[in-house]
């Protein structure tokens, strides 16, 4: 399997992203032409990597970024918080400028927090969020 994140290493991270997006580009080619023209988001996730590599891909054009902390130095990111979202971290993560969505909202009580967090937030834009269903039934999930 290809994977950027090795790729990037050794060849650094604007070839990476090249060719990441040149993939992208050839799936959308051989898409359905009854689709819709959506073209796809790539949202690098740098959860990992340190913050010079999240600096490099941003100047190589990146502009949304998966994550769980935020960098302020790169102003046009787009940023979609990945990862379990705690009640007691809602007014922190909606003051964060540029939030763009929240990746995952995993219950009634977290949902109604973050609603009522974004409205005084005073936001004219609205909060995109991923919601996660149980679909087995399982009591633990």
């Amino acid at each position: 399997m290809w994977r950027a994140g090795s790729m990037s290493a050794e060849l650094g991270v604007g070839f990476a992203l090249r060719a990441v997006n040149e993939r992208v580009q050839q799936a959308v080619a051989r898409r359905p032409r009854d689709l819709p023209a959506i073209q796809p988001r790539l949202v690098a996730v740098s959860k990992t990597k340190p913050v010079e590599m999240v600096i490099e891909a941003y100047c190589h054009g990146q502009r949304t970024f998966g994550e769980n902390y935020i960098l302020s130095s790169c102003p046009e990111i787009k940023w979609h918080f990945i990862g379990h979202l705690q009640k007691q971290n809602v007014n922190k993560l909606m003051a964060v400028p540029n939030l763009f969505m929240l990746e995952t909202v995993d219950s009634v009580k977290l949902a109604d927090k973050v609603n009522s967090s974004w409205q005084k937030k005073g936001s004219p834009e609205r909060l995109k969020v991923m919601v996660q269903v149980n679909t087995s039934g399982e009591q633990s999930k």
